[in-house]
């Protein structure tokens, strides 16, 4: 792709990429489900805005943006929506306007977090960043030791706590109060994830146990802890003085609201049968639900894309390089190839075996435990790679930043893909999964070429570059014009979905009384 090394063509180009990868990616996440399955679709958005944006100090940290954008993006994987979907499929008013709103704050949840982390990959300086390398794996080896000795599970079940994530939030808080106090370096790391997990907290007691506010009862209430984390984190980029980083957050807090509730729109068209959907055959039986997935990645890959290579990149004066042969960005790769995918992959084999796809024995051995060698031949496999490409003796790895950039959006992409189409081809006789991943084949297929296409040449950029702490990143008119339009959508949305149909749509629920109805 001829770029010329426009940086208006690198930013239009960008913001494409960044729709597409969400897409597929919240595709993905749609069929995996929860934090795990929402750390690819994170991954693959921000090695697109990586990878487009023309500035060499962003592809040299591709693997920390990556494991960064994977991070920020899980977090929101805690909430539930189901019901809350379901409110946008009644007749009534009131109901399919909260069920809108209920969606817009998750979305704009997801999207926020996600965006102030990843900032943070392209504002703060390297030294800073190596400080969490450290508590990211101790954190790591605590949850896994915590999840596989069944320990969660029977605390979640002890104290309920409204279904939500308490166990989480405590552990990091307590791992990382006990890093800081054993490496007094990582002290600024540490600080953070407390500030986040404290947040988690305050969130959920003040706005579900004080004021006993449940966005969809009975399900999760982590809805309120991811209000409570997401305050925590502009409130810090504020006292950092990160103003970047906080207008980034705000612009894909706004992405993501809107994402869903537009996402959700056009799924209710789907259940209603609207228009050409009704009068057209090959419309019909298709999974609506994957529309919503997909159009939700797309509108908030573009808005975030739109933010980052729009809004900041060619203004931001490059991050400081002040720390080498740090471990981070080998622990990125491990969390990006090994434990994001064995966090999500391994669900393949459990459902194989759930609807009897394989054997129960394979030479008197249980199959699971075939595919589990095989898995940690593939991960040994990996892990050598990893470990010969920082000693720099792995001649696969390409010798240019952004290069390896290329080949790791690849990787996460295709793996993804086909990982999730090998779960479902037993089921590919019906229409709807077919449907759905064909369009996943179409949309990676398409990603992959603009990033093939890319000329991986930096972009010089003529204007004066700002801090990430100068003033002059403060939200302009336009975005906060934009925040008076959300509740005209919500209006609008609501009174649309209501005429779609003289009865509630499929799957509906109701929050509140029957009153209010569509006369």
């Amino acid at each position: 792709m001829d770029t010329k090394n426009r940086p208006s063509d690198f930013a239009l180009i960008g913001v494409l990429l960044s729709g597409l990868a969400m897409s597929v990616g919240w595709g993905f996440r749609g069929d995996y489900g929860h934090e795990a399955g929402a750390m690819v679709p994170g991954a693959l958005l921000a090695l697109s805005i990586c990878l487009a944006s023309g500035r060499r100090d962003w592809w040299e940290r591709a693997s920390i943006m990556a494991m960064c954008g994977g991070i920020g993006w899980a977090f929101g994987g805690q909430m539930s929506y189901g019901i809350v979907i379901g409110y946008t499929a009644s007749d009534s008013f009131l109901n399919v306007a909260y069920g809108y709103a209920g969606l817009f704050l998750i979305g704009a949840l997801w999207g926020g977090i996600g965006s102030g982390i990843l900032a943070q990959s392209v504002t703060q300086s390297r030294s800073f960043l190596e400080r969490f390398a450290g508590p990211l794996v101790a954190l790591w080896l605590v949850w896994f030791a915590v999840d596989i000795s069944g320990l969660t599970d029977s605390l979640s079940e002890t104290w309920y706590l409204h279904d939500t994530d308490w166990f989480a939030a405590s552990s990091a808080l307590l791992a990382a109060g006990a890093y800081a106090f054993i490496a007094p370096r990582a002290r600024p790391a540490c600080v953070f994830i407390i500030i986040l997990a404290a947040g988690w907290w305050a969130g959920y007691i003040c706005l579900t146990v004080v004021l006993g506010l449940h966005m969809t009862p009975p399900r999760s209430d982590n809805w309120s802890g991811c209000v409570g984390l997401f305050v925590a984190l502009v409130i810090y980029l504020i006292r950092r003085q990160d103003r970047a980083a906080f207008r980034l957050a705000l612009g894909g807090f706004l992405a993501g609201g809107v994402g869903f509730a537009m996402g959700d729109f056009v799924q209710m068209l789907g259940r209603a049968q609207w228009g050409p959907i009704g009068r057209l055959s090959t419309l019909q039986g298709l999974d609506y639900w994957k529309w919503m997935e997909q159009l939700f990645g797309l509108i908030m890959g573009l808005g975030v894309g739109c933010a980052f290579l729009r809004g900041v990149r060619r203004k931001l004066v490059p991050p400081e390089e002040d720390r080498t042969g740090g471990y981070l960005n080998i622990i990125a790769l491990f969390f990006l190839l090994l434990v994001m995918f064995w966090s999500n992959l391994f669900k393949n084999v459990r459902n194989w075996a759930k609807e009897d796809h394989i054997p129960d024995l394979f030479f008197n051995i249980r199959t699971e435990w075939w595919f589990l060698w095989v898995g940690l031949m593939l991960s040994a496999m990996v892990l050598i790679a990893i470990i010969r490409h920082r000693r720099q003796a792995l001649p696969l790895a390409p010798a240019s930043a952004f290069g390896r950039g290329q080949l790791l959006f690849l990787l996460i992409l295709w793996i993804a893909v086909i990982g999730a189409f090998v779960q479902a081809f037993p089921n590919m006789d019906h229409k709807g999964v077919f449907f759905v991943h064909t369009t996943f084949w179409i949309t990676a297929g398409i990603g992959s070429l603009i990033v093939l296409m890319l000329s991986g040449k930096p972009v010089h950029y003529p204007e004066a570059q700002l801090a990430a702490s100068d003033p002059l990143w403060k939200p302009n008119i336009r975005f906060w014009i934009s925040w008076l339009l959300i509740p005209a959508l919500i209006f609008v949305l609501a009174y649309l979905t209501i005429n779609l149909s003289d009865e509630p749509l499929p799957g509906s629920h109701l929050r509140f009384a029957e009153t209010l109805r569509k006369e």
